[in-house]
């Protein structure tokens, strides 16, 4: 499997420029694909190379990620909303599309498909199933860490050479091939002059948001989605153990009127690495079924 170039795109907002990445032909039916905390959208591009025969992916940069540079000394979960909103108008117009999002990026494309249901035709979730229920008595803890991040803001650690950046992608994905990770590499991460490499994110987004999670929230959310739902999880991952004995996506499923469940066998979290031909073949059945 050969892995296709994205063509580069920019859209400018009001407060950042957006960087966006394409493969197909624009006169194919669209599919969205929203990445995860620390990634990029150019990382798709495995499972593009499946799909852009038939489709158009766009897969825009979330603001502070990737190529889209940072926007403020804090960011807002819904600013992530209001980043794909934009996208959309721009590129999709009004046209209902398939949405794809993985992990940060599924719960992006999850609170949305339930804010702006008629945009949405079908919508892929990849171990996106939102995030454990914060409660009050967490409150204290979490605005104490707050206050403390404003005097001392975190940091991310720049990795020695390739060699080391490399191992860390493959601790994330290790069953990912040579030729995925050698191509997510320069998209995660930009080479300094003493050699050493630098992630392309903004390290504010280490920073804890003074705002509580509240999972009752996002189901509401989950329960307004006219759409289709595929909902993808790696029998490899350590994602659903993070919910301490829940189970995320079944959860999540209940709230949905339309959902379909699949385990990838041997799949890690990032299994758009590891597996992005079956990754691939789910989201094409979902496009079909949102024709049908």
């Amino acid at each position: 499997m050969s892995l296709p170039a994205p063509t580069p795109h920019t859209l400018t907002l009001a407060d950042v420029s957006l960087r966006i990445w394409t493969w197909g032909k624009p006169s194919s039916p669209p599919i969205v694909l929203v990445h995860g905390w620390g990634d990029t959208g150019a990382s798709f591009a495995a499972v593009a190379a499946s799909l852009q025969e038939d489709f158009y992916l766009i897969a825009p940069d979330l603001r502070g990620y990737g190529e889209s540079p940072c926007s403020a000394k804090a960011y807002w979960f819904p600013e992530y909303l209001r980043d794909l909103d934009a996208v959309l108008d721009a590129i999709t117009g009004h046209a209902a599309i398939t949405l794809v999002g993985h992990s940060m990026g599924g719960n992006v494309c999850g609170i949305y498909a339930g804010a702006r249901p008629a945009r949405i035709a079908s919508l892929v979730l990849l171990e996106g199933f939102g995030m454990p229920e914060t409660t009050p008595s967490d409150a204290p803890g979490r605005y104490q860490r707050w206050l403390d991040q404003q005097h001392t803001p975190p940091q991310l650690r720049d990795f020695a050479d390739e060699a080391t950046l490399l191992k860390h992608l493959a601790r994330l994905a290790p069953a990912a091939s040579a030729e995925v990770l050698a191509q997510v590499l320069p998209c995660w991460a930009v080479p300094l002059p003493n050699g050493a490499w630098r992630l392309r994110m903004d390290p504010a987004h280490k920073s804890v948001n003074a705002t509580m999670y509240r999972r009752t929230e996002a189901a509401a959310c989950w329960r307004a989605t006219t759409a289709p739902v595929t909902l993808v999880a790696g029998s490899a991952s350590d994602y659903m153990a993070r919910f301490h004995g829940m189970d995320p996506m079944a959860d999540a499923a209940s709230h949905y009127a339309q959902a379909t469940c699949h385990m990838l066998d041997g799949a890690s979290h990032m299994m758009h690495w590891e597996q992005p031909e079956v990754v691939a073949a789910l989201i094409r059945a979902a496009a079909r079924r949102a024709r049908d």
